[in-house]
């Protein structure tokens, strides 16, 4: 029995540095809904070093009563609890290189290495002879005409009005009053059962002072509140959308818009004529 016990006790510590091998990595789990955990520099004062990102895998060094110990890729070292890792089993041979995953994106904390400083893209500068309309530029307009869900149809072409020109470096590039093209994109009439009607209009595109499309981007959308209270009731309507004549809508310039400034100018000189030369008189004969 003896020599038994030997041989097992012999066999155990030959398998025990491989089965140690076997599992010296793990994955972060998080218990939390934050997609994070902490890696604590010490165990009695519970330090807060870093966080760990869900799904990093680190090296496992130690084990405690509730830590495990750990090395993280970048080198850092700490304690996470038990049940924050998964046990993962090394294979043996050579590993294959893994696709690095992007981590799920979660808010930051203070514990967090600070995010690097991005520059902001410079804004892009015209040459002399552009003029540059500036992505995100508001254009205000108003309805034309007043349209309803109970008469609209998805398609339908809606004219608005710019209500103030857009100027640049003093010059009118979209003048007020210029026309500016709508589509119905949803039309649906009320029903029964107090179901109330929908209404959505998206604007495409206006027209600058020399005809011209600038397109722009705003999308407009309305439902009327249903009228049933919890009760159905089958013979209860509900209420139809209308975009009343004379509503206002902004829309945004979509994307930089290069123009030339020579078109411009000509249309600013020509409503605006230089003053007639002032007549002068002929001058007189001199007295001999």
């Amino acid at each position: 029995m003896r020599s038994n016990a030997k041989y097992i006790a012999v066999v155990f510590c030959l398998l025990l540095p491989a089965l140690a091998r076997a599992q010296n990595t793990g994955r972060v789990e998080c218990p939390r809904q934050d997609n994070y955990i902490y890696l604590y520099s010490s165990m009695t004062t519970m330090e807060v070093r870093t966080t760990l990102q869900c799904g990093e895998q680190v090296q496992i060094t130690g084990r405690y009563d509730s830590y495990f110990a750990v090395q993280t890729a970048k080198g850092d070292t700490g304690f996470v609890p038990l049940s924050s890792l998964v046990l993962l089993k090394d294979k043996p041979g050579p590993k294959a290189p893994q696709p690095k995953a992007d981590p799920p994106g979660r808010p930051r904390t203070a514990y967090d290495e600070p995010a690097p400083k991005v520059e902001p893209a410079p804004k892009p500068v015209p040459s002399p002879s552009e003029l540059l309309l500036l992505n995100g530029t508001p254009i205000h307009l108003k309805l034309g005409k007043s349209i309803s869900s109970a008469t609209a149809h998805v398609g339908d072409i809606v004219e608005l009005t710019v209500t103030e020109e857009v100027v640049v470096d003093g010059l009118s590039v979209i003048p007020g009053g210029a026309t500016a093209v709508g589509i119905v994109s949803e039309a649906e009439p009320k029903k029964r059962m107090g179901h109330s009607g929908k209404l959505g209009l998206s604007i495409n595109f206006v027209k600058r002072i020399n005809n011209e499309k600038a397109a722009v981007r705003s999308y407009q959308e309305a439902g009327g509140p249903d009228s049933s209270t919890g009760t159905m009731n089958p013979l209860a309507s509900g209420k139809d959308v209308v975009f009343a004549q004379g509503m206002e809508f902004t829309a945004y310039v979509d994307g930089d818009i290069h123009l030339k400034r020579q078109k411009f100018q000509a249309a600013k000189d020509e409503g605006n004529p230089a003053p007639a030369a002032t007549a002068q008189n002929p001058p007189q004969p001199r007295e001999q």
